[in-house]
């Protein structure tokens, strides 16, 4: 009963949100609501995409589409592990050394942001994986137990909204999931990595990596890069800078565990 009653609390909360803005219900207003319920200090939303890296599809500010962003950047990091391994990953403290030590390019990073904490949630339905539900905090604690109950039934919420969306897109009768900004910036990264491959003459899964470690030793975001490569004015060097594979980040997170995870629906695993 009390879920059921929390259940409707945000529906409401969405659905006003929507009514607000004279517009279907969209990704922003269930990722907003969530924010809310949660007070998070800023929320994203990650779709599982062909390299498996979890294209961003709605950010609730610039600081949290820059850490979705980051994580593609250097392939590591709590919503990569997520997506991959298809479980919560609860990353407090992500100022402490351990953290360092598992993601070491990533957690200097996300606490020079001024964040402390990302609980990070597979979206996912059977065995379909559609995504990844990024919630990050200033404070480094933990998640309370009422917490991720909250956020459990936030990430049920949001992959019934994906659902449906998909389903709909599909017949021609729904706008774009993905915020339409970040839709544009990543088809152009897409761009840039089909042009990078056709100039360096290599894989497309070797241009994306290329054009990620690119982007990390310049210290550029990505989208900004990809910007430059494909207005013609940026041309990948064909010695490229030595970059950890992403297996062995996964490798990293399992070798390195020290907080808790929440496995699937019920199963909980350290991280």
């Amino acid at each position: 009963m009390v879920i059921e009653q929390e259940l409707a609390r945000i529906y409401e909360a969405i659905r006003a949100r929507a009514l607000a803005e004279g517009s279907p219900v969209a990704l922003r207003h269930v990722v907003q609501v969530c924010q809310e319920v949660l007070a998070a200090d800023g929320v994203g939303v990650r779709l599982k995409e062909r390299f498996g890296l979890g294209e961003p599809a709605y950010a609730t500010d610039p600081r949290a589409e820059r850490v979705l962003e980051l994580q593609i950047t250097v392939g590591e990091g709590p919503g990569l592990t997520a997506l991959r391994r298809r479980f919560a990953v609860l990353s407090a403290e992500l100022d402490e050394p351990r953290r360092f030590r598992q993601w070491p390019l990533f957690a200097p990073a996300v606490v020079e942001e001024g964040l402390r904490a990302v609980f990070a949630f597979p979206l996912a339905t059977g065995a379909a994986s559609l995504g990844v539900l990024e919630i990050y905090r200033e404070s480094p604690h933990s998640l309370t137990d009422g917490e991720l109950d909250l956020a459990l039934t936030m990430v049920q919420v949001v992959t019934g909204h994906l659902l449906a969306r998909v389903a709909l897109t599909a017949s021609g009768e729904a706008e774009a999931i993905v915020d339409e900004r970040l839709y544009r910036r990543w088809r152009t990264v897409h761009s840039a990595t089909g042009m990078a491959a056709a100039q360096l003459g290599c894989p497309v899964a070797e241009a994306s990596l290329r054009l990620r470690a690119y982007a990390y030793v310049s210290g550029r975001r990505l989208s900004e890069v990809a910007d430059d490569v494909v207005a013609g004015v940026l041309r990948l060097p064909p010695d490229h800078p030595s970059w950890q594979h992403d297996d062995d980040r996964d490798k990293n997170d399992a070798d390195d565990r020290g907080d808790e995870s929440h496995g699937g629906e019920s199963g909980r695993h350290p991280e």
